[in-house]
């Protein structure tokens, strides 16, 4: 495996998400209108419905396919890999907080339709489900760029139905399908309140491929980045 470049940035803890630091981090750096923001309590409603349609079991699961792999930022019980069928993992969500500016845009991973991606599910016993998926809702729901949606993920160990957070093509950051060159300059050039976007990338690269899981695409974009910054 390539080394991927220095890793920069911040990274927020479960924390953060729970005591509203996120969001204040979000206005602190006058970005309140950048993004059109869901309610704590739209959040937290979403987190309820999941949990309240999940499927019979012990164990409620969380699919990660980008920094949910490598900063999750809450505590689970059990991990797998597995692969998601249905969607595949693209950059194809504009960053204009976080990752990247109004004026200089990063991009962010989501899950758009069709074929399949590898990840991670984490399982979270359903009696601390409400306790741990509040961060999770807190984070990912923070706009509109994602819909919270039952995805069906093979595993070693079986098939879950895992939440899975997909692509909004509605919401005002749907970036839609852009070339590879195009991807790597936005990423090359984002830089947020949060650090640079290809923070982002390398470090979902990087611990994908710790696990064994090779994303041809993101190393390519490594690749493109690299060269866009020498």
């Amino acid at each position: 495996m390539k080394k991927p470049l220095p890793v920069q940035g911040q990274q927020l803890s479960k924390e953060d998400f729970l005591n509203g630091r996120h969001d204040e981090m979000i206005i602190a750096a006058g970005l309140e209108g950048a993004m059109k923001r869901n309610t704590p309590e739209f959040r937290l409603g979403k987190r309820d419905e999941m949990i309240a349609s999940s499927p019979p079991g012990d164990m409620i699961w969380v699919f990660g396919y980008g920094s949910l792999i490598w900063n999750p930022a809450f505590d689970y019980d059990e991990k797998r890999i597995g692969r998601l069928y249905g969607y595949h993992r693209r950059f194809c969500s504009w960053s204009t907080i976080g990752r990247g500016s109004p004026d200089a845009p990063g991009m962010m991973l989501a899950l758009d339709n069709g074929g399949s991606c590898n990840g991670i599910v984490l399982g979270v016993k359903r009696e601390r489900a409400v306790e741990e998926l509040t961060s999770v809702f807190m984070r990912e729901m923070t706009g509109e760029t994602y819909f919270a949606k039952w995805g069906t993920v093979r595993t070693d160990a079986g098939t879950v139905k895992a939440i899975t957070f997909v692509a909004n093509h509605g919401s005002e950051n749907y970036a839609g399908k852009q070339t590879l060159e195009d991807t790597a300059r936005h990423i090359a050039q984002g830089c947020g309140h949060l650090g640079p976007c290809t923070d982002y990338l390398f470090n979902t690269t990087q611990h994908l491929e710790e696990l064994g899981l090779h994303d041809p695409m993101l190393r390519k974009l490594c690749d493109l980045v690299e060269k866009n910054l020498s």
